[in-house]
């Protein structure tokens, strides 16, 4: 029977209650914190729970008084219509019960309170109302009812899903199958609920967990594994102060020595958990229990006195609390006794009860029962999962149904918006056209108005050069002409007037080369830009007013007739200019030629301008420098500012790559 023992230890610490306070810490300030509200609340429902709350604090130290405190929140409650209120208390007040032994009575209560929460739909309350009762009748060894509650607490803690009760209810069905001896099936249920506790971080009941953790190694021999549980259950009991699992963990560890053949230490342990139950605790069923160990121990250290006087004290217990588990084992152990000390027509006299008791408490019946309980929830369970599948087989295939008229429908909505936006875009492609070729157009009217504007300009220029100049100078030769003929006796003033007219007729011959340069410079014609543009520095520096210098770089190759024109007609233009309007005192023109552009840069010393004011100019001499850089296709960049002296004018001219046979005939 030492196996029986030790399923004993692991009964009492399964009981399973989520209250609303649980272990304290400092237990003295919570008890005074809640005797003050107590005495100071004239809320009846405030001072209901606070008596329940003290209530379930005192119901292992002191549980006379704790049934008192308990009734005394039950009156109180009279006034108070609150479901949530009363389903706790009468939870209360059924443990309290529970713990005093009085199994009856705290069904009775228990069974109230799960029909308050029912009421008020609260099926977390419930699952641990029916987790209680389950322990209830484990307690009365009625195995069928206490795994009808326990498996009812599984379901209603599934149905709410919530993994902490679905922890306690694993445990607790675990707790049956432990009791019934099948220490496997008790494993798995007890990992479980350790697996799921640990998952949602709950950390209420595990010191118990750890307790009948142990207590299955320890029936399937597993004895590492059980003193490892064993030893965790007693650093959190001791951290929670859970006084109660503290003295069972120390019960077992006592029960370990003895199995190892130690029962010295054994009694250590013993000893330990006897001095929690007679100075913190006041539970029958738990000192029954370990007295019955004492009584072991005593008897395997040959102490038979004390082994029957605490032998007789387990069984006196077991009596009052009329367990079967407990008698059983009572009777046992006194057979035992009194067969080492010779008396044998007693040992056979305890041998036949505990025998009786034995048998009362499992049988075929019994299994049979328990079976179909457990069948018949996984049963359900696989039921309910079928109708849970097929739900969401229907639920899945509206979803897709729903999906497919959203996506056809989306289809044909982005479908219609790409034949807007293909629409739109083609109006919007014709709409561009129409203003690029209109713009084109004004480009080309504004380039040919400015052409014009300029032929206009530079007939006038030239008939007023022709005239002002040239005619001049044609007026002077008549008029010396004329005087040959009246003075035509005097030699000397012939010869003077011959003089005075070949002078004019070389400013005549000048003039009509100033007017021939500025219509198209011979020099640009025949030996290109840079020779020109020198001819061009040469005539300006010659006025003494301004410094031009012309900078070029292996300009050895000539451009083509319309480029070398355009540069130098924008040169040109550009110079005048600078020199009309910025007062610069000198000027730098630089060309770099490269393979496949020609670099100009303009540069002179004068006032800067702002350059917006150029680009939306409109004088003809802006609008030619920038129609006939189009027209070669060179691009340009100003650099200058009103508040910076200097400007700058610099164009890039893409050149068009020599053949590989032009190139050998320059070289040549």
């Amino acid at each position: 029977m030492k196996n029986l023992s030790i399923k004993l230890k692991a009964l009492l610490c399964c009981f399973f209650l989520t209250p609303l306070i649980g272990q304290a810490q400092d237990q003295a300030i919570v008890l005074d914190s809640l005797e003050n509200v107590i005495k100071t609340s004239s809320i009846d429902s405030i001072k209901a729970e606070a008596l329940m709350d003290l209530a379930w604090q005192k119901m292992y130290s002191d549980n006379q008084e704790a049934l008192a405190l308990a009734y005394q929140g039950l009156e109180t409650l009279e006034n108070i219509k609150s479901l949530r209120i009363a389903g706790y208390a009468y939870t209360v007040i059924g443990v309290v019960h529970w713990v005093s032994s009085s199994y009856d009575s705290a069904a009775y209560y228990l069974d109230k309170s799960a029909k308050a929460y029912s009421s008020k739909e609260d099926y977390k309350g419930l699952s641990a109302v029916y987790n209680n009762l389950s322990m209830v009748y484990q307690n009365k060894s009625d195995y069928g009812k206490a795994l009808e509650y326990a498996i009812r607490a599984l379901e209603t803690a599934e149905r709410i899903g919530d993994e902490k009760m679905i922890g306690n209810s694993l445990f607790s069905v675990g707790n049956i199958h432990y009791l019934l001896e099948d220490n496997p099936k008790a494993l798995s249920y007890y990992q479980n609920a350790l697996k799921t506790k640990i998952k949602v971080n709950d950390q209420h009941n595990l010191q118990k967990i750890y307790l009948n953790l142990g207590s299955t190694f320890h029936n399937l021999k597993a004895l590492d594994s059980a003193a490892y549980y064993y030893d965790k259950c007693v650093i959190a009991s001791e951290q929670l102060g859970d006084y109660k699992a503290l003295a069972i963990a120390s019960t077992n560890l006592g029960n370990l020595d003895m199995d190892q053949g130690k029962p010295n230490q054994a009694l250590t342990h013993y000893d330990r958990s006897q001095e929690i139950y007679q100075s913190r605790l006041n539970n029958d069923y738990d000192y029954a229990m370990l007295l019955h160990s004492m009584a072991k121990a005593q008897l395997q250290l040959g102490n038979y006195i004390l082994a029957e006087d605490y032998g007789k004290k387990s069984l006196e217990l077991s009596e009052k609390i009329k367990d079967n588990k407990l008698l059983t084992s009572s009777h046992t152990v006194l057979s035992d006794i009194f067969q080492e000390k010779g008396e044998f027509k007693n040992a056979l006299n305890f041998f036949k009860i505990a025998q009786t008791f034995r048998d009362s408490i499992f049988n075929l019946d019994k299994a049979a029962l328990l079976a179909d309980i457990e069948t018949k929830y996984e049963t359900e369970k696989k039921e309910a999962q079928i109708i849970l599948q097929e739900a969401e087989l229907s639920r899945q295939q509206a979803s897709n149904q729903r999906n497919l008229i959203f996506i056809f429908s989306l289809l044909v909505i982005l479908i219609l918006i790409g034949i807007l936006f293909i629409l739109n875009q083609s109006r919007q492609k014709k709409a561009r056209q129409l203003l690029i070729q209109q713009k084109e157009i004004e480009i080309k009217e504004a380039y040919i108005n400015s052409a014009l504007e300029s032929q206009e300009l530079e007939r006038k220029r030239f008939a007023q050069d022709l005239h002002d100049g040239f005619g001049q100078l044609i007026s002077a030769l008549r008029l010396q002409i004329s005087n040959l003929n009246n003075d035509s006796k005097d030699l000397e003033n012939k010869a003077a007037i011959v003089d005075k007219s070949e002078e004019i007729l070389k400013e005549m011959h000048t003039e009509i080369r100033n007017i021939a340069f500025n219509l198209m410079p011979a020099t640009l014609i025949q030996y290109g830009l840079k020779e020109s543009l020198n001819e061009f520095a040469q005539r300006i520096n010659n006025s003494g007013k301004i410094k031009v210098i012309v900078d070029t770089h292996e300009m050895s190759k000539r451009l083509s007739e319309i480029q070398e024109i355009s540069l130098y007609r924008v040169i040109q233009e550009w110079v005048n200019n600078v020199i009309k309007y910025s007062k610069a005192q000198k000027i730098t023109i630089q060309l770099v030629q490269h393979d496949n552009e020609l670099n100009l840069l303009i540069e002179d010393d004068g006032e800067g301008f702002d350059i917006n004011i150029l680009q939306n100019s409109l004088g003809n001499g802006w609008r030619n420098i920038q129609s006939r850089l189009n027209r070669i296709k060179a691009d340009f960049e100003i650099d200058s500012h009103p508040d910076r002296t200097g400007s700058s004018f610099i164009i890039d001219l893409p050149l068009e790559k020599k053949s590989a046979i032009e190139q050998s005939t320059l070289v040549s």
